[in-house]
């Protein structure tokens, strides 16, 4: 795998999502991303991905709670500009990989 990565550790679900979205039954596919090299662009890859795949998943008719999602996306987009949407977007996905690992961290120490 030439887009294979050594230091993107927190992306794994993206890429899995992927796979599954691009696989179609033979060997060796294409899934479209560039070396880690590149990372500039490979970054800008997985954030898209990462958008379009939220929107899918809120925006889904088996969502229960899809309503008041999108209602309050509404009102947020009515104050905030694109730019910051997608900062605050990024944000919060950083603040909860920083939570899942100190929670990791946590767990792994009380169990040593």
């Amino acid at each position: 795998m030439d887009w294979r990565t050594i230091q993107n550790g927190v992306d794994c679900g993206v890429f899995t999502m992927r796979y599954m979205e691009t696989y179609k039954g033979k060997s060796p596919w294409n899934l479209g991303f560039v070396n880690e090299d590149k990372k500039t662009i490979q970054d800008s890859q997985l954030r898209f991905l990462r958008y379009r795949y939220l929107n899918k998943i809120v925006l889904s008719d088996y969502n229960l709670i899809r309503k008041q999602v999108y209602d309050k996306a509404k009102e947020f987009a009515k104050t905030a500009s694109t730019e910051d949407m997608l900062n605050d977007l990024d944000n919060k996905i950083r603040d909860r990989l920083d939570q899942f690992f100190k929670l990791d961290n946590l767990k792994k120490k009380t169990t040593s």
